[in-house]
């Protein structure tokens, strides 16, 4: 896996059709290389969702690749926006590197964002996708 990848995985607020300025920001700093899923489990946190990565999962996580163009001003950003932490155990989301599965069958290495406090309460996505529970 590539030690440090280029493109990101988002499934959340962060992909298209969702205003914010930092949706705007990733899509004007990026290029769109289509939608990928991985296996996981999605659960609704409130506004927004959060992403759970087991590669044994049967359930599967979808959203969209973007190749980020301006990496190094970018990804400080939205670790911002996604509450990442130094101190891990404090982050809401941890950035990690997890394979995606791109519709075309090829696999990319990709930043996810991924969620990092407990599930046991909240509401799992069935669908695995954010915009089926808007």
């Amino acid at each position: 896996m590539h030690p440090n990848p280029d493109f990101l995985f988002t499934y959340g607020t962060l992909m298209q059709g969702f205003e914010n300025p930092f949706a705007q920001r990733l899509h004007t700093s990026s290029t769109f290389e289509g939608k990928g899923s991985f296996p996981g489990l999605l659960y609704k946190i409130s506004w927004y969702p959060g992403a759970v990565y087991d590669e044994k999962s049967e359930s599967s996580v979808f959203g969209e690749v973007y190749q980020l163009t301006i990496k190094a001003l970018l990804l400080p950003e939205l670790d911002d926006y996604e509450d990442v932490f130094e101190d891990e155990e404090k982050s809401l989301y941890l950035r990690k590197i997890i394979p995606i599965q791109m519709q075309d069958g090829s696999v990319l290495p990709c930043w996810v964002y991924l969620y990092n406090q407990d599930t046991t309460d909240l509401e799992k996505i069935e669908t695995g996708d954010f915009r089926t529970c808007r």
